[in-house]
């Protein structure tokens, strides 16, 4: 092709690109608009709510903001998400396998390579960027240090003060009077204090005590067990385990629990309740007490309802033929929740408040459909082979391998086939239909209606009996009286749409 006849091609392909983003357009914005020819690239403007997305390559380009969340990415390798109302900003690579988060209280970074984390709340801070760490205690303490190396940490891991060298070598902590000194971890470890002692060669033997609170020892771990613990309260507790011929364990003066080739058989009776179950595992379970009904035949039968006489608490189980049907019927709070499984990755959820009528809150039947519904919120995707309902696996992996889905959000409804070869969206009384740029129509209520060719070059409006008709973006228009037989050329000054 020569070059003469190249130039005018580039020139008109040049204006067609700008027409499609800014549009000839005289009249009023729509309030719904898209541009492009999805899915290999697409713009969509919405006016209320405020929505912008911009898609390019299928599902792997992607830019979206609402309602104050802007997103950006190239799935699957990397995602950006900021919510500007609560100062947050997350990054995702290869999600899940690399992470940072960044917000008003906190700090995290994650990855195969190293995790670290920057933390503060009511005076008290936490940095740690392995193998580097330090933090500040609200009394104004300060600890750090480098993994394995050396390291103190004060208020941490439910220990008051922990120190270590070369771990596992050496490490000390300290907690409730009692100061434990590991060398070798698990190996070696002594406990000293004014409250008790006792040491270990683990798994060989181990003694500890913790004067009138408890007394655990062990020989040849985990075949010879002894442990007494609450031994300052009314009801003190012993434990004996020949593992895994025998076990028994009592808490006075109530309960009583006997096992025989651990975990097969067991007997236990609680007194305080009535309580008294035995077990053949997994096959036979029986239960009763003043708050439980439980029998189990696995895997054919179960059932089980506990705090049965109690309103707005009780909770009940059934299975058929496991895993073939599960359902658990229970309350939270002041809400009563039905969740059935089929074949442990299909499932229907739903919820309903006292008195008010149920509703669906989330439906999956694996691995054909996934549905999740809020008050307010709806994401639909079909298929969906991995049955997760993980904010990252939905922005970054999911769209990939949907081939239609659809989303509810803050008055938006829309659905899309094909990453966005087919695509329907509904505002309000507005709503617009694209089909892959090709042919598009929307209309605005009853009074506003239009449809356009390849974005554009025919297109047709009519806004209140009043009809238009352009070719090829042309500045002027064919206009007349839907309902009279008056035609009028009217030329019309470009602007942007």
């Amino acid at each position: 092709m020569s070059r003469k006849r190249v130039i005018p091609i580039l020139f008109v392909f040049l204006m067609g690109v700008c027409l499609l983003c800014f549009g000839a357009e005289a009249t009023a914005e729509p309030l719904i608009s898209k541009y492009g020819f999805g899915p290999l690239f697409s713009i969509v403007r919405v006016k209320a709510p405020v929505f912008r997305e911009f898609q390019a390559l299928g599902p792997f380009v992607f830019h979206e903001s609402f309602e104050g969340r802007d997103t950006w990415g190239i799935r699957p390798l990397f995602s950006r998400l900021e919510e500007k109302k609560a100062g947050n900003t997350q990054w995702e690579v290869l999600y899940p396998l690399g992470k940072f988060q960044s917000g008003v209280k906190n700090h995290r970074y994650f990855s195969p390579l190293y995790r670290s984390d920057s933390y503060k709340k009511k005076g008290e801070e936490r940095f740690a960027f392995f193998p580097f760490f330090w933090g500040k205690t609200p009394e104004g303490k300060t600890y750090g240090g480098v993994f394995p190396f050396y390291g103190h940490l004060v208020n941490r891991f439910g220990k008051k003060d922990i120190r270590f060298f070369l771990w596992p070598l050496y490490a000390r902590s300290e907690k409730d009077g009692m100061v434990k000194t590991n060398y070798l971890w698990p190996f070696f470890a002594s406990y000293s204090g004014e409250k008790g002692e006792g040491s270990r060669f683990w798994p060989f033997w181990g003694h500890q005590v913790k004067r009138g609170v408890y007394q655990k020892d062990f020989f040849l771990f985990p075949f010879f067990v002894h442990i007494r613990k609450n031994l300052d309260t009314e009801n003190p507790s012993e434990t004996r385990f020949f593992f895994p011929f025998y076990g028994r364990r009592e808490r006075q003066p109530y309960l009583h629990e006997t096992h025989v080739l651990w975990p097969i058989f067991s007997d236990m009776q609680n007194d305080r309740y009535h309580y008294h179950r035995w077990d053949a595992w997994p096959f036979f379970t029986r239960a009763e007490g003043d708050t439980v009904d439980w029998w189990r035949f696995f895997p054919f039968y179960e059932y089980r309802i506990r705090n049965k006489d109690e309103k707005d608490r009780w909770d009940e189980k059934r299975i058929w033929f496991w895993p073939v049907f599960k359902e658990k019927h229970y309350w939270a709070g002041k809400t009563e929740i039905r969740d059935t499984h089929f074949l442990i990755l299909s499932r229907v959820l739903k919820e309903r408040c006292a008195g008010a009528s149920w509703w669906i809150k989330e439906q999956n039947m694996w691995p054909l459909f996934h549905d999740v519904q809020g008050r307010h919120v709806r994401k639909w995707a079909f298929p969906d082979p991995l049955p997760f309902t993980f904010e990252g696996y939905i922005r970054n992996w999911r769209p990939l391998w949907t081939l239609a889905g659809g989303s509810t959000q803050g008055g938006m409804h829309r659905t899309r086939l094909l990453w966005g070869l087919y695509d329907h969206i509904n505002v309000k009384e507005a709503a617009l239909t694209d089909i892959a740029g090709f042919v598009q129509w929307e209309h605005e209520g009853a009074d506003i209606h239009r449809f356009s060719f390849l974005q554009g070059i025919l297109k047709y409006e009519n806004i209140s009996g009043h009809a238009s008709l352009r070719f090829f973006f042309m500045p002027w228009r064919l206009n007349w009286q839907s309902k009279g037989q008056v035609i009028i050329f009217e030329r019309e000054e470009w602007g942007p749409r």
